[in-house]
């Protein structure tokens, strides 16, 4: 018994799904690549890893930092295209670490890429746009002055903004910063005067102004790369991140209306009209069957039998039409009503491409309708 489902029936909908690595560098090693000239062979190049370096920061260099590409020609995510020369910017030599695609899946998941410097104790993250930059917002800090509240910093663009401090609490860290016209509570995590930094818990974000955190680097999500400029040199490492699989969940609405699929498939219910037989020449399998005759009946007919009887008690008898007067008293609670516990579906070469198992029977009455949702991933 089959029936057609119709297109509005199916939905199918797709969402992602996230898994968390960890890897280090005796994994997958960083490989420092630099820009270096002379003849393509192992004795005037470096090589790292079997790796020439010279050709490695050449091919990231073509392919993921040319400025003069479009957007439809451009590797890799950026947040405006206009600062492609600023968020795009490789250095001499360049940090390079590699990841299988067995282990990033789809793409790299944006704002899941932490990564612990042990060299040099610092710790980075990805913004989300491509761009590696401290898990702590770094900005260089020009001056402060806590007697009028004045503070003058400078972002990664080399832009300077002057603004002003107050209520600073050294505890929390919690200080109200104006840049601008516009004010706002911002929780500053470090103040290195040496060094001339400022560390803040969140990018600083004021109306009407652009104020760039220090940047170390790119991340290309769909290739698992990372590529880090404008660090010192480090090879002890630990890689936090998280992989993307797009996974795609079907619904199938089945619509049973009432009195489909209420034929039961025991003998006992069904009556076969047989047009005859003929004897059939098998195929000997090795191994398996000799060759042999089967014998084939050829079915004219099958239909529901419109009546049963009791083969121990002849008293009990009765036909499909006595349902309404016979089915509350019916001892064994079916009163020749199916019981649905498996569906199957079937692609348009009647090929079946799914089985669903329900936990419990149901009972197909013959007047009421039935709807099953049958979801499945792929």
């Amino acid at each position: 018994m089959l029936k057609t489902i119709q297109k509005s029936s199916v939905n199918r909908r797709a969402f992602e799904v996230y898994k968390k690595w960890q890897v280090n560098q005796s994994q997958y090693e960083i490989v420092s690549a630099s820009v270096e000239t002379g003849f393509f062979d192992s004795d005037t190049f470096t090589s790292q890893s079997g790796i020439i370096t010279h050709s490695l920061y050449r091919s990231i260099k073509s392919k993921y930092y040319n400025q003069g590409v479009s957007l439809i020609e451009l590797f890799g995510d950026i947040e405006d295209l206009q600062r492609l020369s600023v968020d795009r910017n490789i250095g001499n030599s360049v940090y390079v670490l590699a990841l299988p695609q067995n282990l990033y899946g789809e793409q790299l998941k944006k704002e899941s890429i932490i990564l612990q410097d042990n060299d040099n104790e610092s710790v980075y993250a990805d913004d989300g746009h491509g761009n590696i930059v401290s898990d702590t917002p770094l900005y260089t800090l020009i001056s402060i002055d806590f007697h009028t509240g004045e503070i003058i910093i400078s972002d990664f663009d080399g832009e300077v903004f002057n603004g002003t401090i107050t209520d600073l609490d050294l505890n929390t860290g919690l200080s109200t910063l104006t840049f601008g016209s516009d004010t706002d509570v911002v929780e500053i995590v470090r103040i290195d005067f040496q060094q001339g930094i400022i560390k803040t818990s969140q990018p600083l974000d004021f109306d009407g102004l652009s104020i760039d955190e220090q940047k170390y680097g790119n991340v290309f999500y769909d290739d698992g790369l990372l590529v880090f400029s404008n660090v010192p040199q480090f090879s002890n490492y630990v890689l936090d991140f998280r992989s993307t699989k797009t996974i795609y969940e079907t619904e199938v609405l089945i619509n049973v209306k009432a009195g489909e699929f209420n034929y039961s498939q025991n003998p006992t219910a069904v009556q076969v009209t047989l047009s005859g037989s003929y004897d059939f020449e098998t195929t000997p399998v090795f191994n398996s069957f000799p060759a042999g005759t089967k014998k084939i009946k050829e079915v004219l007919d099958i239909k529901r039998r419109e009546f049963f009887s009791g083969s121990v008690d002849q008293t009990v008898s009765g036909s499909w039409d006595d349902y309404f007067s016979s089915a509350s008293v019916d001892p064994t609670g079916s009163y020749l009503s199916t019981y649905i516990t498996t569906i199957g579906l079937y692609d348009k070469d009647g090929d079946m491409i799914a089985v669903a198992k329900l936990p419990t029977p149901i009972k197909n009455l013959p007047d009421y309708d039935l709807n099953f949702i049958v979801r499945f991933d792929t």
